[in-house]
This record gives structure tokens, sequence and C-alpha cells, in this order.
């Protein structure tokens, strides 16, 4: 493995690197970020890379460790990874990371304003409404159900649920608005669940995922056996070929760099609804990207040294 990969010459200068691999983090996903970035350390060491892990949590040693990397691999999801706040401060300092900058990450964090950069790219999106602690009961009760109740900046489903009458789900939509402050409401597009991955401006095959649950919420996304998965998804070559076209116009809108996940809902007749991007996202045994890069003779260790060239890639640009 180590011959075949780093004897590429797109790899070979990483035999001498030190990469920093940020996971952890204090956000909700804290658990997921930390499988993520081991999946990805041990990556790194089995093809003979050094690889080290950088936990944000530890606010001490986290400002040693950076500098003494010479690329950051972010493996954080969350608040505090994929929001923009730890790559703004890596781009003050000077530091290489790979992934997207700060202004993608805030573009595709925050589920309203990927909302309003969606509908400005032309990519059809379901229909949705925000709600506040003064309008929430005026805005849910008029919007038509069944939809789903989403915070804003949350990641792997947290705090998702489905409304299907306004009157029962009322005092948990209102305990949500006090919670998170603002939440989104969306329409529930009844069909097939996809996702489209870009690994830099490689169109990966679609996967669709097939919870046991009435929808692939965080229990679905984690819990082993209580999601299949079809790589590639059984669908129309031509609605693949779409699909993958509107994900590679959301990268590229969003200004998303080094790796990304889009989320589609394809209705019965075929048509498909962006839901969301994901800037980092999951690396652990259950994660599409991997799933979907496989699909295609990509390995897991050619997957990180892919996305670790990207950024390499993105400097020489700059």
């Amino acid at each position: 493995m180590q011959t075949e990969l780093l004897s590429n010459p797109k790899f070979a200068s990483f035999k001498k690197i030190k990469i920093g691999v940020v996971r952890g983090g204090l956000s909700a996903e804290r658990r997921i970020s930390l499988r993520s970035g081991r999946a990805v350390t041990r990556a790194f060491k089995r093809v003979g890379i050094s690889a080290f892990p950088v936990d944000p949590a530890d606010r001490r040693a986290f400002s040693r460790k950076i500098r003494e990397a010479d690329i950051l691999f972010i493996a954080l999801h969350g608040k505090g990874g994929e929001d923009g706040v730890l790559q703004k401060m890596l781009e003050r300092r000077g530091l290489l990371f790979t992934g997207s900058p700060s202004g993608a990450c805030i573009k595709s964090f925050d589920k309203e304003i990927s909302k309003r950069h969606f509908i400005k790219l032309g990519v059809p999106t379901p229909e949705y409404a925000i709600l506040d602690k003064k309008n929430w009961r005026k805005v849910a009760a008029a919007f038509p159900t069944p939809y789903f109740a989403k915070p804003l900046d949350g990641g792997s489903s947290q705090g998702v649920f489905l409304v299907e009458d306004f009157k029962r789900s009322a005092e948990r939509l209102k305990r949500s608005v006090l919670r998170f402050g603002r939440l989104l409401i969306e329409k529930k597009i009844i069909g097939r669940e996809l996702t489209a991955g870009l690994l830099g401006y490689l169109k990966l095959p679609i996967v669709e995922v097939k919870p046991s649950r009435p929808f692939y919420d965080y229990k679905a996304k984690y819990t082993k056996g209580m999601t299949t998965y079809e790589v590639p998804a059984k669908i129309p070559a031509k609605i693949a070929r779409k699909i993958q076209a509107i994900a590679y116009r959301v990268y590229r809108g969003l200004g998303l760099k080094g790796f990304s996940r889009v989320d589609v809902m394809l209705d019965r007749k075929n048509r498909p609804y962006v839901l969301e991007v994901n800037s980092i996202p999951g690396l652990t045994e259950f994660s599409l990207l991997p799933k979907a890069a496989q699909a295609v003779g990509i390995g897991f260790e050619e997957l990180c040294l892919r996305v670790l060239a990207d950024a390499y890639e993105q400097k020489g640009k700059k």
C-alpha cells in the first residue's frame, strides 16, 4: 500500500511531512469527529506518513500542536469546524489546512444562508420558512404539513424532527425555538434519499441511503445495521448525471474545496431537491463519501491523500 500510493508523483512529497489531524472539538458532533479523526490518522500511518491528533478542546496544547504540523487535515464536524471559525483563524496565521476556506464554510454551514445560495444558483431545494421566538406559532401553523424542523447550524441530523400535525408538535417546536433561537422548517419531499459526493472536482457515484427508521436521523446514521446503502444508486443514468451536475454547481457556487457531500431528495417524479451541503463530510466506517469513492476504486487512504493534494494545489495557485 505504502509503495503503491507514495510512488505516485502526486503524493511522493508527502513522505516527509507531518500532518496534524484536527478532530474532536466541543460541538455536539464531538464523538463522530473523534471517530473520523481516528480513521484519518490511521490511514496516513498505514501508508507511512507521520500524523498526530489535534483536539481544539485542549486549548493549551492546540496552539502549540498546530504549529508543529506542516499541514492540518480538518476532520472537525459541527460548530467550530464546519462553520468557518477555525478556518478563519488558520487563514490569519497563514497555516495550511485541508478542505474549504472560511467563506465557503460559512455559506454551507448555516442552512438559511445555504438556502439563499441554492436559490441564487438556480438549484432546486424544498420550500422553507424560518421560525423565531416571535413568529414561530403563526409561521409553523400556516406552513403545509408534513415538514421537517431543523436547527440552522446543526449536523448529523441532530435536533431534526418531522412535523405531521402542527397542534401535536407545537410544544416540541416551541422548545426547539427556545433552545436554538431560530429554526428552519422545510417541506418534506416524499421519495428517495440520495447523496452526491465530490472529491476535488471528481464527481463520485450517487449513494442511496435506505434507513429502517422514518428518516435518516442520527441513530440511523451511526447505528450498525439500521441503514442499508446502495452504491451506486439504482436510478436512471440521466438522473444520476443531473444530480451530479447540481452537486457540482453547489460545490463551485459556494466556493468549496477538497471534498464535500451534497444531500438530495429525489421525488416520485424523479425531480431532485438539494437539502444541504457538508463541507467536511463524515469519515467513519458508516460515512457516505468513502463508500462512494470506494465504488470507483479509490480506497480510504487514497481519498485522504487526494484531499491533502488538493490543499497543496490550492496553495500553489495562491
